[in-house]
């Protein structure tokens, strides 16, 4: 028989276990993200990081990674890295590459992945040439931290804690044709199909998120005052190439001609 000390203290044990369960699982995800320092086309890499008691669960996350005007990806390149599994997303399926910031739109791209003790996910990107300006010779360009959604079945459901949620209060729906998520508004118009239920589970989950240096890059700007200069001195650069090239041309003819001739009179002189 358990005596009243003992009984007391396997309770205490129990709720200290407990305790420390719950504590555990209010471990908020950590989200690295690193930007390659110099170029017009770089790289976003993120290390992801989930708790235990959500690794190896069968849930989705997604990035949600938005995108200024100022920045564009390639929508080939990105089809390539998936064809060769490299990378899953969910990405506007045309992208206006010749566009200048100025005309451009904000959009955002979905990084999708299941929840592991560490990942490394990774995203080319490539910046926008601007309008020529005279009053600024760069323009700094600042990318946002990502948001992270999480969908688990049901069942895993209890592993996503209040306290990890945005908006406990929230559902979202995937709109994989904007590439964004939408929140969950029923209606009596949309039928409530396993699909539906599927694509509007999804959680906003609160992120620590880890930069080693501000998501920041500094694009060069034409001056709009070296236009007259640089069209002049283009056309006149494109003339006297021409003109040098016609005039070599013409020589070398010459040259070849003069010597096939004097190889026409060696030819006579043997005969």
């Amino acid at each position: 028989m358990i005596s009243k000390p003992n009984w007391m203290s396997a309770i205490g044990v129990i709720a200290l276990l407990a305790s420390a369960a719950h504590s555990y699982l209010l471990q908020q995800p950590i989200v690295h993200v690193e930007m390659e320092k110099a170029g017009m086309h770089r790289t976003l890499t993120y290390r992801v990081q989930f708790d235990f008691p959500l690794a190896g669960k069968d849930c989705d996350y997604m990035l949600l990674q938005p995108l200024p005007a100022a920045v564009y990806i390639s929508t080939d390149e990105l089809d390539d890295l998936q064809r060769l599994r490299r990378l899953s997303a969910v990405y506007p399926k045309f992208v206006n590459i010749e566009e200048p910031t100025e005309r451009a739109q904000p959009f955002s791209v979905l990084l999708r992945g299941v929840p592991k003790l560490m990942e490394i996910v990774t995203l080319p990107i490539h910046f926008r040439y601007h309008a020529p300006s005279d009053k600024r010779s760069t323009s700094m360009v600042a990318i946002a931290t990502p948001e992270l959604y999480l969908n688990c079945p049901i069942a895993d459901s209890e592993l996503v804690d209040n306290e990890l949620v945005a908006r406990p209060d929230k559902l979202y729906c995937l709109n994989a044709h904007k590439s964004r998520f939408d929140e969950n508004i029923v209606t009596d118009t949309e039928p409530t199909t396993l699909h539906n239920l599927e694509r509007c589970n999804w959680k906003q989950i609160h992120v620590e998120y880890q930069l080693r240096a501000p998501l920041r890059a500094e694009i060069p700007v034409g001056n709009t005052n070296a236009y007259a200069p640089v069209l002049y001195g283009t056309i006149i650069l494109t003339w006297t190439m021409a003109i040098w090239t016609m005039l070599r041309t013409l020589s070398s003819s010459r040259r070849i001609n003069q010597r096939l001739n004097e190889q026409r009179q060696l030819q006579r002189k043997v005969k």
